[in-house]
């Protein structure tokens, strides 16, 4: 039963109630009959009108008050509530009704502004935005969009027909297919999903990363170029600059250019063709031959190369041959000693191939950025060496590590320690 119902009852009991005593009371008193129904029907008007006033004064209070905080449900801000008396019970409450509608509006007016200064914004922006409701419905695009998909954004248009399509939960269009960077962001309002498409123009980006890609590919390539024909162009000088040939001495050091050419040759041509190292051709090689090849490629009176340990090396040859020549002209660059002595170490551990380079030199300067691409503290050098044989021993699913072999007193070397698994 409804409170109205409730108040309607109970008005109604209170005048019955006061008609049966007044009734009762003039019975008692001897009353006729006829001068009772005419006190009874005198009295029943006042008592029904003053009823009758007092559910109005109630219901009429809390429906106004249902009325005003429905239309301020409904956003309206331009109706005010009817002043209550200052004895009526429903004055504070119409005052709490009155401040939160002033609260309200407050908050509507700063979120108006603010999607004002947002639209602002969004409209001056040179990345194209636009917004989409749950029926995927346009309902925001910015200049730059409009501009892009070059026909009407007219707000209400679904996205299908402006040329955007849903695939796996994101939006695209073919107007940013090449050259651009797309994002779709899907999100909820008002427990509805909603979607923000944006995209954002990287050519420039992608030109300047292939220029610097291009820069960093010549400037490896002539490292790689420098360090081994360098000696062979001094090794063929000195044959030259002979009065008389030694045939198999020549033979010897004609041998070793023509396998080395071949072998840099190679090396040259995958990593121009992928612009970044071929992956490794794993087998078993002999290591001590590529150590032998590496020592005609210096001067074995300032450099003394020792090697040590297993002979049968697994891993890609030339790339490992690569390696052994880097570390070795890193060595003889930096050593300030009047001969450079480098002890290789090749060893098995644990189903890892284990290959260990140390040198009497000064050691690395910084130890933290030795590996880093293109850092170097030699002058004139370009910062390859190092980083390039990191790189080709994590092709082989392995890691490189260096440090500096300390005594008591000071550093007597660089160590490099490589390792990766034996995968037969």
């Amino acid at each position: 039963m409804s409170n109205e119902k409730n108040l309607v009852i109970a008005l109604s009991f209170v005048v019955l109630l006061i008609i049966s005593l007044v009734a009762a009371l003039t019975l008692t008193l001897g009353w006729s009959l006829l001068g009772i129904a005419t006190l009874l029907f005198a009295l029943a008007y006042p008592l029904i009108w003053v009823a009758w006033r007092c559910y109005s004064f109630w219901c009429q209070a809390i429906r106004q008050l249902t009325t005003f905080t429905q239309i301020l449900k409904e956003g309206e801000q331009n109706l005010r509530f009817k002043q209550q008396h200052p004895d009526n019970l429903l004055l504070a409450l119409q005052k709490e009704i009155t401040g939160l509608a002033q609260v309200n509006l407050t908050k509507s007016r700063n979120h108006q502004s603010l999607d004002n200064l947002l639209n602002h914004i969004l409209d001056a922006w040179s990345v194209p935005v636009c917004l989409f409701d749950e029926n995927q419905q346009l309902t925001y695009r910015n200049t730059a969009m409009n501009e892009q998909i070059q026909q009407p954004m007219l707000v209400g248009s679904f996205a299908s027909d402006l040329g955007f399509k849903h695939q796996n939960g994101q939006l695209t269009h073919p107007k940013f297919d090449q050259q651009w960077q797309c994002q779709s962001i899907q999100y909820k309002q008002e427990n509805q999903d909603h979607w923000l498409f944006s995209a954002i123009n990287i050519s420039q980006l992608l030109n300047k990363n292939s220029s610097v890609t291009q820069q960093n590919l010549i400037r490896v390539l002539g490292h790689e170029l420098r360090n081994s024909l360098t000696p062979m162009a001094s090794m063929t000088d000195t044959l030259l600059s002979a009065d008389e040939l030694d045939e198999q001495q020549t033979r010897l050091v004609l041998s070793r250019i023509h396998k080395r050419s071949n072998r840099l040759l190679s090396f040259i041509s995958e990593y121009s063709k992928l612009t970044q190292l071929p992956l490794p051709k794993l087998e078993w090689f002999n290591l001590s031959e590529i150590i032998d090849e590496t020592k005609l490629l210096v001067n074995e009176q300032l450099c003394a190369i020792e090697f040590q340990g297993n002979q049968q090396c697994f891993g890609d040859e030339e790339q490992i041959a690569q390696v052994i020549i880097n570390l070795v002209k890193n060595a003889q660059e930096a050593s300030e000693n009047i001969q450079t002595k480098i002890v290789i170490k090749a060893f098995y551990k644990q189903e890892q191939q284990i290959i260990e380079v140390e040198d009497n030199g000064p050691g690395f300067a910084n130890l933290n950025n030795v590996l880093t691409p293109f850092y170097t503290t030699k002058p004139g050098g370009s910062g390859i060496g190092l980083s390039l044989c990191a790189e080709i021993i994590k092709n082989h699913f392995g890691q490189l590590s260096v440090e500096n072999r300390q005594n008591k007193s000071a550093t007597v070397g660089a160590s490099i320690l490589m390792s990766w698994p034996i995968v037969s």
